[in-house]
């Protein structure tokens, strides 16, 4: 090989280990960014919706993160209304397994609730008697927003597909979405 091919060829090979590790250092960068880069107060408001698109109220809400001495839970603490009796949540975000986005919402009372971390959104799917419920918070810039949305637990169609793209005449279940809450909250502290 000649003198210049090789010298490209390891300037390739060294830029090609370069990139994988700045690649590697901006995955362990955004998995550490959460919860502390969540840390502070938020506040704006909250508008639950029904269908087809009406707004049912909005109100204030306030939510305040901020990192436990353990290191391994954070509070989670959720003002709605104003109200800090009755409109209080004083939830904590457990974390179970960061590197793989585990983590858990202790409610305080028994409840505990599985949420993961995917894209740079936290998301829950739970189910409360009849209801099933997803909640899903993201933060861009200095903005959080959490929308909260639901479904009878029994579908409205139950159907099976044939021909392409009919998923194997596998049985499909649709639920009709109920309704959402959406609040929008932007940092007032770091």
């Amino acid at each position: 090989m000649r003198t210049w091919a090789r010298r490209a060829s390891g300037a390739l090979w060294l830029l090609a280990f370069a990139m994988a590790g700045d690649a590697a250092s901006l995955h362990a960068q955004a998995s550490t960014r959460f919860p502390d880069a969540w840390v502070g107060h938020w506040s704006g408001r909250l508008t639950t919706y029904g269908p087809p698109d009406s707004v049912r109220n909005t109100i204030p809400i306030s939510l305040d993160v901020a990192r436990e001495p353990s290191g391994t839970a954070y509070m989670w603490r959720t003002i709605f209304n104003a109200d800090t009796v009755r409109g209080l949540r004083p939830y904590r975000l457990i974390v179970e397994e960061a590197s793989r986005g585990r983590y858990a919402t202790d409610e305080g009372n028994g409840v505990l609730l599985d949420e993961t971390m995917i894209g740079g959104v936290l998301t829950s799917v739970f189910q409360v008697q009849t209801r099933m419920l997803e909640s899903r918070y993201a933060v861009r810039g200095d903005t959080l927003t959490h929308e909260l949305t639901w479904w009878d637990a029994a579908p409205t169609r139950t159907v099976t597909g044939t021909g392409a793209n009919a998923e194997g005449g596998s049985e499909i279940r649709s639920f009709r979405v109920m309704g959402m809450q959406r609040a929008i909250l932007v940092r007032a502290t770091p």
